[in-house]
């Protein structure tokens, strides 16, 4: 129970990120963590308090790596399908849409060009 009670925040968190105030974000990932971490009984200035935060930057932090490499990976994937016909090109309407800095869509199941 408790990977899901860590799971759901952290995708939102790493989701709305390239939407809001990076600042607000870390502001607000702080309070969540603070909370998170008195509700399961640390107290505030005390080591296991510290090592409770210090886990909770861990965490989001290696889940929002893992979610930078997933992108990558679907980037290269849809670049290596390119012309193949079998795989439709990607959109601007295709489902979970990332736009390429050369210009180019990528997504899941798709082709680049």
């Amino acid at each position: 129970m408790k990977l899901l009670a860590w799971g759901v925040p952290m995708v939102v968190a790493v989701s709305l990120s390239g939407c809001a105030d990076p600042a607000q974000v870390r502001a607000e990932n702080r309070a969540a963590d603070r909370q998170r971490c008195a509700d399961y009984g640390y107290q505030e200035g005390t080591d296991a308090f510290a090592t409770c935060m210090e886990r909770s930057d861990e965490k989001r932090e290696y889940a929002e790596q893992r979610a930078e490499d997933r992108k990558a990976r679907i980037r290269e994937l849809a670049l290596k399908r390119s012309g193949d016909e079998r795989y439709p090109i990607c959109s601007a309407a295709t489902p979970n849409v990332e736009l390429d800095v050369e210009g180019f869509w990528y997504a899941e199941g798709c082709r680049a060009r």
